[in-house]
């Protein structure tokens, strides 16, 4: 007998339900920064400088502001909310602007270096669960963590609050960003994972700074080396064997963004800036001065799809490997400086997946 629950979680109600949300341009996806301050200064940082000077720099939304916006996003079809920073629980507020979010039905991620859960944010989190917290662990050991992160304490208080967390049953994924300072340490990150049954996953995509400094690019490992971890398990190959032979026979249009920014996803920074997604920074709309949420989702927006792709990353759309690269705009800019000009790294990211997955069915033949 098939229930309510059955039925939701289908893939093909899912695929059912997402293609009307497309249609209907309903936000029902969205990212919040609470803060771009940070009580670490980790090297491969895409703000480009401290958390401490980005908060001086300007004035970020106060507690009655993110409720305005909370409010407004809700009663525009939100459901899904990612809290991210900064290091969002460095806000004296935190715990305020989450249980009204949670109050408002919204089922909640959020992204933290996890260094700053204390016992009572624990037992906030055990009253008003979230859907996830995904935990960045940046190495296995302390030494490892010192280099990226700055701090000589960050890893045992990263250890001490996951262990905190899943001892109070509360929802945890881990994952790393795999760079050169912690290469050597990428497979322990991943036992640890495995070791507290918790999900896991990864990237070594590194952002240029939102600042327009390339300095977090230097940490990158090859993207030789970066599909050869991401695919060092034949789980890894056979999804991504799985997704190729689904994607590769869709034929993308012409417009420049092809994922879900502007359609049915969002983010607003610190400071009240509406943009597509966290890392697009090249349109905005600032809700405090312009009008709000909900008219800053129908008036540009929308502009979002009427990009078209031009230039170089026409190429883009009859290359074989198009649905293995990341494709991404947005990275395109941090990368370039342009929208429209593809960055070499998820080039070749893409090359070494495809020969990856050739491999695979020959093998398997």
């Amino acid at each position: 007998m098939e229930c309510a629950s059955e039925i939701y979680h289908s893939s093909e109600y899912s695929r059912l339900l997402n293609k009307k949300l497309m249609q209907q341009h309903v936000p029902v996806s969205g990212s919040i920064e609470l803060t771009r301050s940070c009580n670490l200064k980790c090297i491969h940082c895409y703000f480009g400088r401290s958390g401490k000077d980005a908060r001086k720099s300007k004035a970020e939304l106060n507690t009655n502001q993110w409720k305005q916006v909370l409010d407004e996003i809700t009663e525009s079809g939100c459901l899904f909310l990612l809290m991210t920073g900064g290091e969002p629980l460095l806000r004296n507020d935190f715990l305020e602007i989450y249980t009204y979010a949670k109050q408002k039905g919204l089922l909640i991620t959020l992204f933290t270096n996890g260094t700053l859960i204390s016992d009572n944010i624990v037992n906030h989190f055990k009253k008003y669960p979230p859907y996830t917290i995904e935990i960045t662990v940046y190495g296995s050991t302390p030494e490892t963590y010192e280099r990226i992160t700055g701090s000589k304490v960050a890893y045992h208080q990263c250890i001490s609050n996951i262990n905190k967390l899943l001892n109070s049953k509360i929802r945890v994924k881990l994952k790393t960003i795999l760079m050169k300072p912690n290469r050597h340490e990428f497979f322990d990150i991943k036992k640890m994972a495995k070791s507290y049954d918790v999900g896991f996953r990864s990237d070594a995509c590194i952002f240029g700074g939102i600042d327009g400094s390339k300095a977090p690019l230097s940490l990158r490992v090859s993207p030789k080396e970066a599909v050869d971890v991401e695919m060092a398990d034949e789980e890894h190959i056979h999804s991504w064997t799985d997704f190729y032979q689904r994607m590769k026979h869709i034929k993308p249009d012409n417009t420049l963004f092809q994922c879900g920014a502007g359609i049915t996803n969002f983010h607003i920074d610190a400071y009240g800036s509406l943009q597509p997604c966290l890392i697009s920074t090249h349109m905005k709309y600032n809700i405090l001065q312009d009008g709000g949420f909900i008219k800053g989702w129908k008036d540009l927006m929308p502009k979002i799809r009427e990009e078209k792709a031009s230039g170089d990353i026409l190429f883009c759309n009859q290359c074989e490997k198009r649905s293995l690269c990341g494709y991404c705009p947005a990275f395109f800019a941090l990368e370039n400086g342009s929208t429209n000009q593809r960055a070499g790294y998820l080039c070749e990211i893409g090359k070494y997946r495809y020969e990856k997955i050739i491999n695979y069915k020959q093998n398997k033949l």
